[in-house]
């Protein structure tokens, strides 16, 4: 008589209700780890961003600005977004002011885009500090051309207890990243 190997479906259903006990509980740990990731990913981006802006600047010797990007541009290539409601979340993009002008958008040409970044995960939003900063420049001795210290605080959207990250930058051009607790979006 020959021996059949295998499972018998008992051992099976037991199995598979073990494994959705274990994905139940394992499953909120999972997003909020998955979502600490994106943060850290988000915030690490912008500092970066922020540091090749100013590093750029004292290399060429010339300003170099950081803004918000506008998605919805039907340029070929990243434009800032010239928009009020403008988010930092949308992602951003740093380039060099070649042609200056007081209207129109930036970039002038797609030959001044030194890099550009992504949106960020859509349950996170930027708030920026002074609430009207759409971008960020820095002059060729490293500082920042604005009057006052520029802060971009990532939240989690609806969520105060979150801990969100900071991103500040001082008149003088120092650059920091930190932990911001108490975040509001």
């Amino acid at each position: 008589m020959k021996q059949h190997r295998g499972f018998t479906l008992l051992e099976l259903m037991v199995v598979i209700a073990i494994s959705a006990v274990l994905m139940a509980i394992a499953g909120p740990g999972l997003r909020s780890f998955l979502l600490a990731g994106a943060r850290g990913d988000a915030a690490t981006s912008l500092y970066s961003a922020m540091v090749l802006a100013r590093a750029e600047a004292i290399t060429r010797n010339a300003p170099v600005t950081l803004c918000r990007r506008d998605y919805a541009s039907s340029t070929g290539y990243a434009r800032c977004s010239a928009s009020s409601t403008g988010n930092w979340a949308d992602g951003w993009v740093v380039y060099r002011d070649s042609a200056p002008n007081a209207s129109g958008t930036k970039p002038a040409a797609a030959a001044d885009i030194i890099a550009t970044g992504e949106r960020v995960n859509s349950a996170f939003v930027y708030v920026a500090d002074p609430v009207t900063t759409s971008a960020v420049q820095f002059e060729p001795s490293g500082r920042l051309s604005a009057s006052s210290r520029v802060v971009l605080r990532l939240c989690k959207s609806g969520d105060s207890g979150y801990e969100g990250r900071r991103v500040q930058v001082d008149l003088n051009g120092h650059i920091r990243l930190s932990k911001d607790a108490g975040c509001t979006a």
